[in-house]
């Protein structure tokens, strides 16, 4: 028997890296070869992978929701042939990395063996230094000598002066940075920018506030509700692209929103089919979205087409938002301000011009200004 790494294969040119999405053996399962072993998703695709050869699954080398480089390990099996094992690693069955160079350390790939004399491995012993703890001494003549033990042990007793703290990106954090860096290797991104007259909006929130309505709207619900009516008449701001030749056009819109954690860190609540909902529904529909996404629950699809995001809490009145895929687009609201006397709040569309050009990115930012402008109350 013979337990070997299975490593993250190349499914595709240019394909750097994947995100772990599901195991479907656990250690001890027996395992069949071409069984189902796990489902990853890449910049292209959510791909099923299956077993390389036979044998017992002995461990999972990451977790769900991981982002690996192509050709990381994520399993080790216990195979029944060395040559199953070759097949599957791609190099020789039971490689030894590294060697031994006399009465010296290991040498690693690329680096020369230190020689240890008998003096230096006593000396050691006498400061209580084991074997493999020996190895480890710098030794920059390439001979470990005592003076290195010596200078080892000071600095060893010395502690550092911390500057600094480190901490780990949460699994949330890591699927958020992936899904960027994804984007920035597949979209082709284009922005445009347009003003709205905000009064109308304002007034009518103030008002319904005041007649203690419930649910009660924010300015920026109420800002998305008219989002996903005018998207109504935009098909491509309702689709996604399925690798470079696919357009998946939907009937209706799943709506995402930006939501800040109280940690800040950044998810998304989605609002599926915000289309289809009055405005009552869906006030109450992104309310419990976006409750959930702060505690944790991370909800874009691969069929959410088009996010919000908004900082107007913050005082912030323009930016340039990014395109995070799948989705087609993302738009930013920005705070409120007045202008000679009118009250106008900005917009910020960015979009994947791969499938959506300039004039019909600015005939939608155009028509949802229109819409805002307007605005008195939801349709009766």
């Amino acid at each position: 028997m013979a337990i070997v790494e299975v490593l993250v294969p190349q499914m595709g040119e240019g394909l750097t890296e994947v995100r772990i999405l599901e195991f479907q053996k656990q250690p001890g399962d027996s395992i069949r070869r071409d069984e189902l072993l796990y489902s990853m998703e890449t910049d292209k695709a959510t791909l099923d992978v299956e077993a390389p050869f036979d044998g017992i699954l002995v461990e999972w080398l990451t977790e769900a929701g991981a982002i690996l480089d192509v050709g990381a390990p994520i399993a080790r099996i216990d195979t029944e042939t060395a040559d199953a094992a070759a097949h599957a690693e791609g190099s020789p069955a039971g490689e030894v990395r590294g060697g031994s160079a006399g009465n010296g350390a290991q040498a690693g790939p690329g680096k020369r063996a230190v020689v240890v004399p008998p003096r230096s491995r006593a000396y050691c012993r006498e400061q209580g230094i084991s074997e493999k703890e020996m190895l480890r001494i710098p030794a920059p003549t390439g001979k470990l000598m005592p003076a290195d033990v010596d200078a080892y042990l000071l600095a060893k007793a010395t502690p550092p002066v911390v500057t600094y703290t480190e901490y780990s990106l949460s699994a949330q954090q890591r699927t958020f940075a992936y899904r960027l860096r994804r984007s920035a290797q597949v979209v082709v991104a284009g922005t445009i920018r347009r003003p709205v007259a905000w009064s109308g909006v304002r007034d009518y929130v103030e008002a319904e506030r005041t007649r203690g309505v419930e649910p009660r709207p924010t300015e920026f619900q109420t800002f998305a509700y008219c989002v996903a009516q005018t998207v109504r008449d935009f098909p491509k701001f309702r689709s996604t692209l399925i690798g470079e030749e696919v357009v998946r056009e939907s009937i209706h819109i799943n709506l995402g929103i930006a939501v800040a954690r109280p940690n800040q860190e950044l998810t998304t609540a989605v609002i599926p089919q915000a289309d289809t909902l009055d405005f009552a529904t869906f006030l109450q529909k992104a309310k419990a979205h976006i409750y959930a996404a702060r505690d944790g629950e991370d909800q874009i699809e691969a069929d959410t087409q088009l996010l919000l995001t908004y900082l107007g809490s913050t005082g912030i009145e323009d930016a340039i938002p990014v395109l995070v895929s799948p989705a087609i687009g993302i738009l930013f609201l920005g705070a409120p301000f007045v202008q000679e006397g009118i009250l106008k709040a900005n917009l910020v569309l960015t979009f994947d011009h791969r499938l959506i050009y300039g004039i019909e990115a600015a005939n939608f930012l155009n028509s949802l200004a229109d819409y805002v402008a307007q605005w008195s109350g939801p349709p009766s």
